[in-house]
């Protein structure tokens, strides 16, 4: 018997790789997953080069390992913004996503170089506004790490186009 075959049965059956959900597609407990990703070395220099964030807890692994995480972690940023690629990834949004219009991001614990995280995206709530055209919708959000336990938690809100009636 595998691990898998011992977990408990989730009651809201994972959906991957979804092509273009409308509006009327998400519903309160619908969970998106996304693929797995390692942050590597290569990731957190290119970030602190991209964003201008040299602070020595990403870059300098000598003073990293003075501070409580006891060497160098990810931007948190870092992790946030390779978690909305991963949640692309799945093509949920693709062709009916009109805007992310707001994150809300917890950080819990570090992430390192080596670490691997995937992402759950449950939605929390629907509603029918801004428009006959559109609605918005807003997910509780978790990311996690290859040990299963949350790195980051928060909420996404998006505004998702309805299905056309013509």
């Amino acid at each position: 018997m595998s691990a898998e075959d011992t977990q408990p049965a989730d009651p809201q059956p994972t959906q991957r790789h979804l092509t273009g959900l409308w509006f009327e597609d998400l519903h309160p407990g619908f969970s998106i997953h996304s693929p797995r990703r390692t942050i590597t070395e290569a990731d957190i220099v290119a970030f602190a080069g991209l964003s201008g964030d040299f602070n020595p807890l990403h870059v300098d692994e000598t003073a990293a390992r003075r501070t409580i995480f006891r060497g160098r972690i990810a931007h948190g940023l870092l992790v946030q913004s390779v978690a909305s690629g991963l949640v692309n990834q799945t093509g949920a949004f693709h062709g009916t996503l009109t805007a992310l219009t707001e994150m809300r991001i917890r950080y819990l614990s570090p992430v390192r170089a080596g670490d691997t995280i995937s992402v759950i995206l449950t939605v929390k709530s629907v509603d029918p506004q801004p428009s006959v055209k559109r609605g918005r919708v807003e997910f509780d959000a978790r990311v996690t790490n290859q040990h299963g336990e949350s790195v980051i938690e928060g909420g996404w809100t998006i505004i998702s186009k309805r299905r056309p009636t013509h």
